[in-house]
């Protein structure tokens, strides 16, 4: 694999990148709680990773990951993305993923100032003649995707520069909307990218229930307001069953799906 990380890249490097395709990736996840278990840059390394390989395939340099992301305030009730579907109470004051009791707080950051800096740093790389600057974005939260998806599309100018947001994880099959958190799916994923950073022994043995909200494991059903009856992860989702060649498998399709993407910008 050549080298398209731009912190890496000498000078000389970067123009030859650019003289064979004017195109950047900008990974753009925040720092979260992803259960004891996996690190708090998940969502980030997992964009950093899905946008070298796709570099390699199609051209272009990746930048250093922005640590960045915005959440908002759980609502009360048991409908989609509210505290009811995980269990909590309806007076509880939950942003994100920081659930309450966690140890740890996620760095969030407020979504107008989440999306000046964004938007500036889109700014500064369409200054420097990139005329294909894609967002990569691994993290889940609604109001986080469409202030990207919303940047990309004001920012787009015809025959100057075309600004892409791109979601590494494959959607869900229908008739679910979300993708699990720290569970199966995300853990292989990372054991793929980073196995010496993940850390089963945090969790507890295989019989013993993980209730989401004590963990922050959270599969998509439930995100969508069907959570399990005792509110704990199935066992289809459960984290301790991953293992690196489901993660393996998963990152090949994320991979596959955005070069077929990203192809077919480059060739408009």
């Amino acid at each position: 694999m050549s080298n398209v990380e731009y912190q890496l890249m000498t000078i000389g490097e970067i123009l030859e990148a650019k003289s064979r395709a004017s195109l950047v990736f900008a990974p753009v996840s925040p720092i979260e709680w992803h259960g004891p278990h996996l690190p708090v840059g998940t969502d980030g390394l997992h964009a950093h990773h899905v946008a070298v390989r796709v570099a390699n395939e199609v051209g272009g340099v990746v930048l250093p990951t922005l640590f960045l992301g915005t959440e908002t305030v759980r609502l009360p009730g048991n409908d989609s993305e509210q505290l009811g579907a995980l269990g909590l109470d309806d007076g509880a004051r939950v942003v994100g993923m920081d659930l309450p009791g966690f140890p740890v707080k996620s760095l969030y950051i407020e979504e107008s100032a989440f999306g000046v800096a964004v938007r500036e740093l889109v700014r500064a790389l369409a200054a420097d003649s990139f005329r294909l600057i894609v967002l990569v974005n691994g993290h889940g939260a609604a109001n986080h995707m469409r202030t990207l998806e919303r940047i990309a599309r004001e920012e787009t100018r015809r025959d100057e520069v075309t600004v892409l947001s791109l979601t590494v994880w494959v959607a869900p099959p229908p008739p679910n909307q979300s993708p699990g958190h720290a569970t199966r799916e995300e853990t292989a994923i990372m054991m793929a990218i980073a196995r010496e950073h993940v850390r089963l022994d945090q969790l507890p043995p295989r019989d013993v229930p993980l209730p989401y909200a004590e963990y922050g494991t959270v599969d998509g059903p439930a995100f969508d307001g069907f959570p399990t009856k005792n509110f704990t992860v199935p066992p289809h989702a459960d984290p301790r069953s991953a293992t690196v060649e489901q993660g393996q498998q998963m990152l090949d399709q994320e991979v596959q799906a955005a070069v077929a993407t990203i192809r077919q910008a480059l060739e408009r």
